[in-house]
C-alpha cells in the first residue's frame, strides 16, 4: 500500500437478517469478525476500528487485542454506525475512512488502493466505490446482488436490488443477458471523508433507501455524488448464508 493516510472502520452488528450472529460465526475455528480485522490490518491504515452494537462482539474483539467502539443499536445502516464511530474516535472532517465490510474478508489490496484513488481523482465526489461486471442471469436477478447504473463519468445514477436497466428484448423466455450492456454488481467497499459522514448521519433515511434497503440511495437522493470504478481484481464472495460459510471454509483449504 502507498503512504496515503486513512483509517478503516468495520461495522459489525449482531442482528443480521439473513445470518443472525454473523460476526461471531466460526470459520475454521475463528470468528468471522476476526478474519475481517486481520485482513484489514494488512492494508496499511493508520487505525482499524470495529464499530458494533453488541456486547458479545465487543468483548471478543477486545479479548483479541483489537480496537472496538460500542455504538447505538438504533442505526439504520453501516454508514450511520461509522459516523458515530468517527465521533467517538474524534476523527476530524478531513479524515479518510474506508468502510470495510466485516462479511467480505480478504479484499484484494489492489482494490483498496483503487477505491482510494477513485476519491482522490474525483474531488467533487463524496463517496468512492467499486463494481464488477455481472456475467450470469442468476446474479442479475438475485436481490442480494446489488445492481448499479452509472453515467459516462462513472458517477452513480441509481442502485437497486432489481435487474437494472430492464431489457424489454432479452428478459423474456428464453432469457439472456443483453449483448453490449455491462450489468454492474456494486461492491460494498466505500471510501469517504468524515465530513460526508456527518452530513449523511444528519439526514433521515430517504424514501428510496427505505424501499430498496440500500443506504447509498440516501446519499444520492440528498444530492451527494458517488463515483464507481470497475474493480481491478475480482472480489471474494460475501458471507450471507450458511452455504457461503461452507464455501469460504473450502477456499481456505
Amino acid at each position: 500500500m502507498s503512504a496515503f493516510e486513512f483509517v478503516i472502520c468495520i461495522p459489525a452488528r449482531y442482528a443480521s437478517t439473513r445470518l443472525p450472529g454473523k460476526p461471531l460465526i466460526e470459520l475454521k475455528g475463528k470468528a468471522l469478525i476476526l478474519w475481517a480485522i486481520e485482513a484489514a490490518n494488512k492494508l496499511g491504515a493508520k487505525e482499524v476500528v470495529v464499530a458494533t452494537d453488541d456486547q458479545r462482539i465487543f468483548d471478543l474483539v477486545t479479548k483479541h487485542g483489537h480496537q472496538v467502539v460500542m455504538t447505538s443499536a438504533d442505526h439504520q445502516s453501516g454508514t450511520d454506525r461509522i459516523a458515530e464511530c468517527a465521533k467517538l474516535m474524534d476523527w476530524n472532517d478531513e479524515t479518510w475512512v474506508l468502510n470495510y465490510q466485516g462479511d467480505e474478508p480478504n479484499v484484494p489490496v489492489e482494490n483498496v488502493e483503487q477505491v482510494i484513488d477513485v476519491l482522490k481523482n474525483h474531488p467533487e465526489a463524496s463517496i468512492g466505490t467499486l463494481y464488477q461486471v455481472i456475467t450470469n442471469l442468476d446474479d442479475l436477478f438475485n436481490p442480494n446482488v446489488v445492481k448499479l447504473v452509472t453515467d459516462h463519468k462513472q458517477r452513480a445514477m441509481y442502485f437497486s436490488r432489481a435487474p437494472i436497466p430492464w431489457s424489454q428484448k432479452t428478459f423474456k423466455k428464453p432469457m439472456s443477458l443483453p449483448f453490449g450492456m455491462d450489468y454492474k454488481h456494486h461492491i460494498g467497499l466505500y471510501m469517504y471523508k468524515v465530513g460526508f459522514l456527518n452530513r449523511f448521519a444528519k439526514n433521515k433515511p430517504s424514501s428510496l433507501e427505505v424501499v430498496e434497503s440500500l443506504e447509498q440511495l440516501r446519499a444520492l437522493q440528498s444530492g451527494e455524488i458517488i463515483v464507481a470504478a470497475k474493480a481491478v481484481k475480482p472480489m471474494p464472495h460475501g458471507i450471507d448464508t450458511p452455504e457461503d460459510v461452507k464455501k469460504f471454509e473450502e477456499s481456505l483449504g
